[in-house]
């Protein structure tokens, strides 16, 4: 019997490539600069797909929905989906203004070509709609093809529920999303060669002071879940009539695997027999609500965009206006729907908004490394908050089972001899 070699898994590798980086650009210096540009190829391929994979993604989740989903429970799930993914965003949000992790680094800055503009909350508002979904699309402002994908999406669900479920529209967007993710699936097999480029690079210009903030960047991100989950928590303990330690232990082998996984595929199957068959939420409201929040619930994602972001920003040394940060916030949220279940999900999210605020894409080669600490915070949180909302729906609608999460058996009638 010939045992199979287990290969390295691209996660190690990433972080391998990074430290390679680290040394390689600390020694070497100011001439690996020269390869700054294999960086540059790498993170223009992941780049030149995002805008349609991420329309794709979301017109295809909006698209699902029929007329089950628009009605009850459907819209309460959604409607939690967005509540916690914007306190999400939020909290990541205000913990990384206040906490500034990436503090304290001047020397950056001049290699920054940003220009501060006062933008109002009005000015940001409007700049979500766009008049021209293909320059939109050409300009590369995300948040307005995020904007019309949603309108087409919910446009492709009417017509679905009035066309026998056939929509040529949504059945292109659907397998187009899935050849795609699989050419993003091919280029991140290079992805260790091009971090490794641009961090030697970046580290070879700036020296290794540019790694301080990774530290309370993690910091940051991991008491910004910490505190969802006391939120969720709370909220389910209170609502559910449920015991939170109880409710912890029950959750274990899911989050366990999220946290082993990162990713919220493969936990799907195992959080969504757990949820019904341990925690007593409804069967029906658990299959539409586990599905539809992969790609709709993201509270995770929310706060690794935001704090991210944010983070990105002060390493160099680039101030946000209140308007600006409410864009932010709300950027951090809209690309959270499509973040949950892409291959790479921390360099694409951050490819995805680093361009979006001006900031400089070699800035993304100092997180590059992070993709299984930053992927574990956040796909145990999304994974968990999808539970946590189909417990909060299944009692809003009077089907949850408790007797099922307290490990109770339904009384049977006494029969007489």
């Amino acid at each position: 019997m010939t045992d199979k070699k287990k290969g390295v898994s691209s996660t190690t590798l990433i972080v391998i490539s990074m430290v390679l980086g680290v040394v390689v650009g600390f020694i070497v210096g100011e001439p690996m600069n020269n390869v700054k540009f294999i960086g540059d190829i790498f993170f223009h391929l992941v780049q030149m797909g995002i805008i349609p994979f991420v329309m794709c993604t979301i017109i295809e989740a909006v698209g699902a929905l029929d007329a089950k989903a628009f009605s009850g429970y459907g819209l309460k799930g959604i409607g939690w989906f967005a509540a916690s993914s914007l306190l999400a965003a939020g909290i990541g949000l205000v913990l990384a203004v206040n906490i500034q992790p990436g503090a304290g680094i001047e020397a950056s800055t001049a290699s920054v070509d940003y220009q501060s503009t006062s933008v109002t909350f009005q000015d940001t508002i409007s700049g979500f709609f766009g008049s021209n979904i293909v320059s939109s699309m050409s300009n590369g402002s995300m948040v307005q093809c995020i904007v019309f994908a949603i309108a087409l999406g919910l446009a492709c669900s009417v017509w679905r529920r009035t066309h026998d479920n056939e929509c040529l529209v949504y059945d292109f967007c659907s397998q187009l999303s899935k050849l795609i993710l699989n050419i993003i699936r091919a280029v991140m097999k290079i992805a260790p060669i091009g971090i490794f480029c641009y961090v030697s690079a970046m580290i070879g210009s700036l020296g290794l002071a540019v790694l301080i903030p990774v530290a309370m960047y993690l910091v940051v991100m991991a008491i910004a879940v910490a505190i969802m989950f006391v939120i969720w928590i709370a909220l389910v303990s209170v609502r559910c009539k449920y015991n939170p330690i109880r409710l912890i232990r029950k959750m274990w082998p899911m989050s366990a695997l999220a946290l082993g996984t990162i990713s919220s595929a493969v936990t799907l199957p195992t959080a969504l027999e757990d949820t019904k068959s341990k925690l007593g939420a409804d069967p029906e409201i658990a299959d539409l609500l586990m599905v539809l929040g992969m790609p709709l619930n993201s509270n995770g994602a929310a706060i690794h965009l935001a704090v991210t972001a944010l983070t990105i920003a002060q390493i160099y040394g680039v101030a946000f206006s209140g308007g600006q940060l409410v864009y932010v916030w709300i950027i951090s949220f809209l690309l959270s729907l499509a973040n949950a279940v892409s291959p790479g999900a921390s360099l694409v999210s951050m490819t995805m908004i680093v361009p979006q605020l001006g900031l400089p894409m070699e800035s993304i080669a100092i997180f590059a490394g992070l993709e299984y600490p930053t992927g574990a915070l956040r796909t145990i949180l999304n994974v968990d908050g999808d539970v946590y909302t189909c417990l909060m729906v299944s009692a809003s609608e009077g089907k949850l089972h408790s007797e099922v999460f307290y490990d109770k058996e339904t009384p049977k009638p006494e029969v007489e001899a």
